[in-house]
């Protein structure tokens, strides 16, 4: 797993809501754990993992929790046909049904339906590319690291993470941080703030 070893970038993230107990949080793992793709015309799947394999579903509760933190991973799987492919592949078979049905064109909404019968046959012989976002949730001190680093992996993670724990994940922008670390200081002083002048040395 990255988050215990080398070098990568993280994002933080502030838990807001009750933190569910162990037996919640397992039972939110197993719900919401990654299931493989069935046939039909689903180009995207995603759900919880073990953190030591995408494989191991769902996580095993004796290695999600280390210390005060429960760790885990998001899988999230995308399978998709090239558009010139798909083209490709539904042009032959309209050309097909014309010749075998004796046909002087194939309206619109036929196109449709045969194009969609196409996805549906190469997207079963698609292999899909797996990605993995790993999870460090502290759960004493309510700070979530993650290496969710683009915004489709982060909404996945947002929008999962209230489905199965019923948390709110909220980014830990600076000035949150600021409020956290220097509770004493109202926050229309952190506000008020201007940033130094690295250039300049001014504030």
């Amino acid at each position: 797993m990255g988050l215990l070893q080398g070098t990568m970038s993280l994002r933080r993230f502030l838990a807001l809501g009750p933190v569910p107990d162990q037996d919640d949080l397992c039972h939110g793992l197993v719900q919401d754990g990654y299931r493989p793709f069935e046939d039909g015309v689903e180009e995207e799947r995603y759900g919880w993992v073990d953190w030591r394999n995408p494989l191991i579903t769902p996580a095993d509760a004796n290695w999600v929790f280390q210390d005060r933190f429960a760790v885990f991973a998001l899988r999230i799987d995308s399978r998709k046909i090239p558009p010139i492919l798909l083209r490709a592949h539904t042009e032959l078979r309209i050309q097909s049904l014309i010749k075998e049905k004796d046909l002087a064109f194939v309206g619109k909404e036929a196109r449709i339906s045969l194009q969609d019968e196409v996805r549906a046959e190469l997207l079963r012989q698609v292999l899909p590319t797996p990605r993995v976002t790993e999870i460090a949730w502290d759960l004493k001190g309510g700070i979530l690291l993650t290496t969710a680093g683009n915004s489709k992996a982060q909404s996945h993670l947002t929008g999962l993470f209230m489905k199965s724990f019923g948390v709110e994940l909220q980014p830990l922008a600076p000035l949150l941080l600021a409020g956290r670390l220097l509770p004493n200081i109202p926050v229309e002083a952190l506000i008020s703030l201007t940033p130094f002048d690295m250039r300049t040395g001014n504030l």
